[in-house]
């Protein structure tokens, strides 16, 4: 089973190597001692937040990256008590226990704050969702892309940032929402950043710097304490579920649902299928990069690429899988695999030659497999599941996809005046790290390439909200900017460029 290369593969190898020889010896025991314990060992179902990035005692880097990303996703997704708060009174052995529809719960990461609501956004678009049944407390989902936020619907169909969707065998549009937790809401509201010409005078003065957790400073470069989780934005991708049968596979939740034909369907019940987690924190100034799928999305593309070097997929989630993005006996055109469609109208012009409707459903396959690293921490944390009897977890449901992370540590704070794009402080691993659900069409981007370029927000960059990058082919990385725009970094987050007010 070949194994991806990435800057640790010769060193693992020649690990492996000295472990077969100790076996030989019988001196297993001493050599994995010297080598240290994989810390996946310590993934715990617990609401335990690692305080830093800390990548020490594992036989790779990357094993390590991913079990700290598995036991934030752990965190992330215990219920909640308040905005923010996991709640300490629910055990182990409930996480991610199946529930009817009138069961479903709020996990940590969406009681966090909308971005859409932090930046009022929502409000100068709530006429796009004027028909939606508000009074029954649930949110609203409207964007169809992951660069749009929660309560957004601009020019139609804007999938990972092209002019694109996702739909699935269904015929279900696939919606997306956005989250900043509570140091990042605290950050914003206390420097006033919601308004364009504060986050310049930020850049001007101490240097616009997301909190870490610990050594935060504010915009005039005072020292500052934002909380101690550091910050996170989170993107999350889900599809309408119909079968009630199917809620023992999903994280669900309860919505509002917008479609782009504006249907509207109040109060409907929705799977999760895709997760972006993204974090700040000590030893990760550049951002950790983690993002996971559920089991049932799409199958990986074969033949392998011959770079890099990929493990083969992991086992099917059942027998025969129902993919929720891919029909093996598709046939025609609308069959080709992560083709981007042109919608057929959008209101103001005619539609365009071979335009295709929403409704028809995306043939979606992962481009780069999912590796051997990865794969090995899913099957650690669904072990994990297993020792506190967690068995009907829905959570087991969803793996890892990878982790990319900087490998170089440098300073979590921003100097003044730092223009785009910032330095990716080598990422690793340096291969793409997409989620088929909300880079469907653009396998082949790094998180750090693309995110590199978020800058803040400028008089005229977007008067409705919406992020200013757009991504065409990949791997090209295409700018287009608003006129004498100056690109001031914003620490690698695009919900700065949301900011409308003067």
């Amino acid at each position: 089973m070949p194994l991806r290369s990435s800057s640790t593969g010769a060193a693992l190898l020649v690990i492996i190597a000295v472990l077969a020889v100790a076996a030989s010896l019988g001196g297993v025991r001493d050599v994995q001692a010297q080598i240290g314990s994989n810390p996946c060992s310590k993934v715990h179902v617990a609401p335990r937040m690692p305080p830093t990035f800390d990548l020490q005692g594992s036989l790779d880097f990357q094993i390590s990256a991913d079990c700290v990303a598995w036991q934030e996703f752990i965190y992330l997704n215990w219920r909640a008590k308040g905005r923010g708060n996991p709640n300490g009174g629910i055990g182990p052995n409930a996480f991610g226990l199946p529930v009817p529809k009138a069961g479903a719960y709020t996990t940590v990461w969406e009681s966090y704050a909308n971005p859409d609501d932090v930046f009022s956004t929502a409000t100068a678009r709530k006429n796009l969702t004027a028909a939606v049944n508000r009074s029954n407390g649930l949110r609203t989902l409207s964007a169809t892309s992951k660069g749009d936020g929660d309560d957004v619907h601009l020019n139609g169909f804007q999938q990972a940032v092209t002019f694109g969707w996702l739909t699935s065998r269904y015929h279900d549009v696939t919606f997306y929402e956005e989250r900043i937790d509570n140091d990042e809401l605290a950050y914003i509201s206390a420097n006033h950043l919601t308004s364009i010409h504060q986050q310049v005078n930020c850049v001007a003065h101490g240097g616009l710097s997301l909190p870490a957790g610990t050594g935060d400073v504010d915009c005039k470069g005072n020292a500052a304490n934002y909380g101690n989780l550091g910050s996170i934005e989170i993107k999350a991708a889900w599809i309408q579920l119909h079968d009630p049968a199917q809620y023992s596979r999903y994280l669900i939740s309860r919505a509002n649902l917008v479609y782009p034909d504006g249907r509207i369907v109040n109060d409907a019940v929705v799977g999760l299928v895709g997760l972006h987690v993204v974090r700040k924190i000590p030893k990760a100034a550049q951002l950790a990069w983690a993002t996971f799928e559920h089991v049932d999305n799409d199958p990986d593309a074969t033949p392998y690429p011959s770079s890099p070097m990929t493990a083969p997929p992991v086992a099917n989630p059942t027998p025969t899988p129902a993919w929720t993005y891919y029909n093996a006996n598709c046939t025609g055109p609308a069959c080709a695999v992560n083709a981007l469609a042109s919608p057929c109208a959008d209101g103001r012009t005619p539609p365009p030659a071979g335009c295709q409707a929403y409704t028809v459903p995306t043939q979606t396959q992962r481009v780069t497999p999912v590796g051997l690293f990865a794969t090995q921490s899913t099957t650690t944390f669904r072990g994990a599941l297993a020792r506190v009897h967690a068995d009907n977890s829905v959570f087991r449901y969803y793996r890892m996809i990878d982790t990319q992370w900087p490998r170089a540590v440098t300073p979590t704070r921003q100097k003044p005046f730092a223009l785009i794009p910032l330095s990716q402080g080598s990422p690793d691993p340096s291969w793409p790290v997409d989620n088929t659900t909300m880079e469907t069409y653009v396998q082949g981007v790094p998180c750090m390439t693309c995110h590199s370029q978020a800058a803040i927000a400028t008089p005229g960059t977007n008067a409705a909200g919406r992020a200013q990058i757009q991504l065409f082919s990949a791997p090209t990385l295409i700018m287009r900017r608003t006129r004498n725009a100056i690109p001031y970094a914003s620490d690698w987050s695009f919900v700065f460029s949301k900011a409308h007010r003067p």
